[in-house]
């Protein structure tokens, strides 16, 4: 039983593999120009970083803000987010394409911070009632 299951998962990653290897190099391209960006604006995150912060320091961050603000649109322009996507989907489909579950799996990865709250919200009540 627990050989079929190794299969079947092995089935729906070998389905999957040839985008998520694409999709998973496009991950570490961007996120490889992220971190630079990313630690040259951590000055910009508040104004007594700003102001510790020397002129080289405060062009850095200006530079590097401006250059994170165009990153979302060019991953969009490049479909990166929904290649994304389309391998998450491709990855969690089971082996019987259970459209329902399937479903519910990508809505809690597009909302899981509400999924964990609601989670929260129902465990302590539950454990306070039962106390």
């Amino acid at each position: 039983m627990n050989t079929t299951a190794l299969v079947v998962a092995l089935r729906v990653l070998a389905e999957a593999w040839p985008r998520a290897r694409n999709v998973a190099e496009a991950g570490r391209e961007l996120a490889a120009r992220l971190e630079p960006l990313l630690t040259d604006a951590a000055p910009a995150s508040g104004w007594k970083q700003m102001l510790d912060a020397g002129r080289d320091q405060r062009w850095r961050a200006r530079v590097a803000v401006a250059e994170l603000r165009l990153l979302p649109d060019k991953a969009e322009r490049e479909s990166i987010t929904q290649q994304f996507a389309q391998t998450s989907v491709d990855l969690l489909r089971g082996p019987d394409r259970d459209p329902a579950g399937l479903s519910a799996w990508v809505d809690f990865e597009t909302r899981s911070a509400e999924y964990y709250s609601l989670l929260t919200e129902v465990t302590d009540h539950s454990l306070s009632s039962a106390g």
